[in-house]
């Protein structure tokens, strides 16, 4: 377990060279980062960012799609800088793919909790003015 949250760490540390995302102004709110199952990419899935009511945050849902890599970057609706706040996370795969087991993938898809933001358990802060990565591997427990 510890040598996964190794890993994940260094992947999480090296993306933003890799992905070449520094294209942002000094104080704009970024939100970007990856997805990973199992330590395997999140390809072609989808990342949606709901404000949590419970912790104060109002605002419009934030989605993004998985690049091949299970990288993203989010932009709220109409191009407008991601509201501040807490956000609750859901993950959606790839359409077409939960459904298409092989001998080397018998549990295609994520687990159907991480495509809920109610239920996925997964929440991030989004920080005002700063590049927010978000680093997530979603696993099977």
């Amino acid at each position: 377990m510890a040598r996964r949250v190794c890993v994940i760490g260094l992947l999480c540390a090296a993306f933003p060279i890799v992905a070449g995302c520094d294209r942002s102004s000094p104080g704009d709110t970024v939100v970007r980062g990856q997805i990973l199952y199992r330590g395997d990419p999140v390809s072609g899935g989808l990342i949606v960012l709901v404000p949590n009511p419970d912790r104060g945050s109002t605002g419009p849902l934030l989605t993004a799609t998985l690049n091949d890599d299970g990288s993203f970057a989010v932009m709220a609706p109409e191009g407008k800088v991601p509201a501040p706040g807490w956000y609750r996370i859901a993950v959606a795969p790839r359409a077409g793919t939960v459904n298409s087991p092989t001998a080397d993938r018998p549990y295609p898809g994520i687990p159907a909790r991480y495509r809920n933001p109610a239920l996925s358990g997964i929440e991030r802060e989004v920080k005002a003015g700063t590049d927010n990565l978000i680093c997530i591997d979603l696993d099977d427990s």
